[in-house]
């Protein structure tokens, strides 16, 4: 179905061809159907916030939002379980809450009764029988509102099935539920809360989920956008994204004239010198001087139950000090409601990122990497796993090796059949048998696997451990409880040395690891908006919000300015199709194919028909597309635009959820509000930055292309040849003359 989305998406985009929807046979299409053609296909439901009328707020959780996997949650074996998280903001107070399910189980299990257990925080809270009818039930479950807590929740989903054909089969095929993530969801009934907290309270304020902050204002005086204004909204906006973690607010500029309109509903961050921000000036704030910085944060004068956050100064400098401090991590702020820092008490330099790709070269302990020691007791099958995120232009040596060095202990009576099956990013790469029958320790079990099996960016490793133990006779019951895996911390994987090379444009690494924009590639980069309007900076706090958020990272040395006059840096071009004139998008072009017989019902070959997609055809797309700077060779510019001021926004917006964001690959993308709509193309012409061996890189060249790797050794062959021949004949006549 997605393919046949996208395929749709792509004809529509390229082809401009208009779209026709099939016709469904006895299906009313929805009330939003009738606006986007998409509808129907939604594999991507996102959290709705609504205010009701009695002044409370109602969100409603997609179970498919909470989950990073698609799909539905399919729960196979006699026992299986699934865990899905959702965070409750400190400001929401819940009022009630429910959870609507809907779900299916197989038809085999029909007289076996199968069962659904759902638990919240720990807590039993209700029974379902399995439904294993032809068509899927839709269960209403009340939560107790007392039950659902600040801070994380843990909705706990246990399937109990059974069936006998003979024997019962704890791994049977028929025995499965599946829970429809799209059309369950989580329900909350809230009121929010009078904003009460101080400075030091920032992490606990700032967070994400229920009641959390959803839409975000930066709020600066009226004008123009200045490149000061475009790089503290950039920091401002990294501030509140990277105490979220990993969901965005909508960002949006607000003037201080604006604020009784734009404000309302919003938690606010003004920017600017005591004078300019006089209307909503904390006491103290007039009293500034000097170079000091001012950082305060109380109730918004628009929405008591949202938060405005004061940063300010007299000068550039004291300003940028006051946003510095509000963005940087773990900075020792006062318990109390403002703070007025010296030039020597605000952060100064680079400011830290929270987290850290590995280093080639490296020997990092499992828990280090995350990773506890864990205990598989009882049980036949287990996973035993770690994530941890390799450098986007790391480049492993031909013939190199990751080793591994593991500290793990099984228990007794295990038959030849246990094994522990090593995954890389789901591929197998080794396997490990448990032959010992008395059980056995192993400390500092070495084996290697091969970097291919690695990749720039996210990486998880996988221990599935299957225990076996012998049974005798048919339906013989056995006992598992003897049944133990134990893996320590105290295991160790080494990266081998690497080079540091990579192709591009490549949006699949900017997806992965942000690069070269996410502030920890120890290049500097630049960003230029456009034009100067408040949708157009917007959409630069938006996008650089998202590329913040990926290591936590705070853009303090990064060059902010306007207009097309690139620096000699990768650079980030966010803007309207009119306000860049043509600059990049109208040279890149996406180019779609589409195939057909030359007449109808014809045997003659297809023809190929081709069409050229500039940005003038964006329309309501937005378009990213990235290249090798037309003023300097080996510089990266990105270009992120839309038709319209409103339009750019949008599809920023959209761009950086992470229904799009993963989607991203190739040279350049289009997209619409909905994730079918993504459509990316390979780019036509790469470039290549880094440094790599000699000999590695002859290696890769001779890869790439086998054919002229011969063609260039044979020539070399024959060069070297004829050289020896003459050589050959002038010695032969120098004898003969002798």
């Amino acid at each position: 179905m997605i393919t046949l989305i996208r395929s749709t998406a792509l004809a529509a985009i390229l082809a401009a061809a208009p779209l026709t929807v099939p016709a469904h046979a006895q299906e009313a299409p929805s009330q939003d159907a009738v606006y986007d053609v998409y509808a129907r296909f939604r594999d991507d439901p996102q959290v709705a916030v609504e205010q009701l009328e009695n002044g409370l707020w109602r969100a409603r959780l997609p179970l498919a939002a909470l989950r990073p996997e698609q799909g539905a949650i399919r729960l196979d074996g006699a026992k299986a379980s699934e865990n899905i998280s959702f965070a409750v903001a400190p400001q929401a107070n819940v009022q009630s809450a429910r959870l609507v399910m809907r779900h299916v189980s197989g038809r085999a299990q029909e007289d076996a009764r199968p069962q659904i257990r759902v638990g919240l925080n720990g807590r039993f809270v209700a029974q379902l029988d399995g439904i294993t009818e032809r068509a899927a039930a839709v269960n209403e479950i009340q939560l107790d509102p007392a039950s659902v807590m600040s801070g994380f929740n843990t909705l706990r989903i246990d399937a109990v099935q059974r069936y006998t054909y003979g024997c019962q089969d704890p791994s049977a095929a028929e025995l499965w539920t599946d829970i429809d993530t799209s059309r369950s969801y989580v329900e909350i009934t809230y009121a929010r809360r009078p904003f009460a907290g101080s400075l030091a309270d920032l992490d606990a304020l700032v967070t994400a989920g229920v009641g959390g902050v959803e839409n975000l204002g930066i709020l600066m005086a009226d004008g123009d956008m200045t490149a000061d204004n475009l790089r503290w909204g950039t920091l401002a906006s990294q501030a509140v994204a990277n105490r979220l973690a990993y969901r965005l607010p909508d960002i949006t500029r607000v003037r201080v004239s604006e604020m009784s309109d734009k404000a309302i509903g919003a938690d606010l961050i003004a920017i600017g010198t005591p004078e300019q921000l006089a209307g909503i000036a904390p006491a103290g704030l007039a009293d500034l001087e000097g170079e000091d910085s001012f950082l305060s944060i109380s109730p918004s004068p628009a929405d008591p139950s949202r938060f405005l956050i004061v940063a300010a100064g007299r000068t550039p400098a004291a300003i940028e000090g006051a946003v510095r401090a509000l963005a940087a991590a773990r900075f020792p702020l006062s318990d109390t409601g403002s703070v007025i820092l010296s030039p020597a008490e605000t952060p100064a330099g680079m400011i830290l990122a929270k987290k850290h790709p590995l280093q080639p070269g490296t020997k990092y302990a499992f828990r280090d990497l995350g990773l506890a020691e864990t205990s598989l007791l009882g049980q036949e099958q287990g996973e035993i796993g770690f994530n941890f995120t390799l450098p986007a232009d790391i480049r492993f040596r031909s013939k190199s090796e990751v080793e591994l060095s593991l500290d793990f202990a099984y228990g007794a009576g295990l038959d030849s059949n246990s094994v522990v099956n090593i995954l890389v990013n789901g591929e197998f790469q080794r396997a490990i048998r448990l032959t010992n029958p008395d059980g056995e320790v192993m400390p500092g079990y070495q084996l290697t696997i091969t970097p291919d099996a690695l990749h720039p960016g996210q990486n998880h490793v996988a221990f599935d451990v299957e225990l076996s133990t012998e049974t005798k006779g048919e339906c013989t019951s056995h006992n598992m409880n003897h049944l133990a895996f134990v893996m320590k911390d105290s295991s160790t994987f080494t990266l081998p040395e690497a080079d540091t090379f990579v192709e591009l444009p490549n949006l699949a690494l900017l997806s992965e690891s942000g690069f070269p924009y996410s502030g920890i590639e120890g290049t500097p980069f630049a960003i230029r908006a456009g034009d100067t309007g408040d949708e157009t900076a917007a959409s630069v706090w938006t996008v650089g919000a998202r590329l913040g958020q990926i290591y936590g990272t705070v853009f303090t040395d990064t060059d902010f300015g306007f207009g097309l006059a690139l620096p000699d840096e990768h650079t980030l071009v966010v803007g309207t199709r009119t306000a860049l004139k043509g600059f990049l998008p109208a040279e890149v072009s996406l180019t779609g194919q589409s195939t057909a017989l030359a007449t109808r019902g014809s045997a003659d070959p297809q023809v190929t028909a081709t069409r050229e997609y500039k940005s003038i055809d964006l329309g309501n797309n937005g378009l990213v597309v990235a290249g090798n700077s037309p003023d300097h060779a080996g510089r990266l510019v990105t270009v992120v635009t839309a038709e319209t001021p409103g339009q750019l926004i949008a599809s920023a917006r959209s761009l950086v959820q992470p229904s799009h964001w993963t989607q991203l690959k190739g040279g350049a993308a289009v997209w619409r509000t909905s994730a079918a709509t993504v459509v990316t193309q390979a780019p036509a012409v790469t470039f290549e930055i880094g440094q790599m061996r000699p000999a590695e890189m002859a290696r890769m060249k001779s890869a790439r292309s086998p054919l002229r790797w011969i063609i260039t050794l044979g020539a070399v062959l024959f060069a070297l040849a004829a050289v020896l021949a003459l050589i050959a004949r002038y010695m032969r006549d120098r004898m003969n003359e002798k």
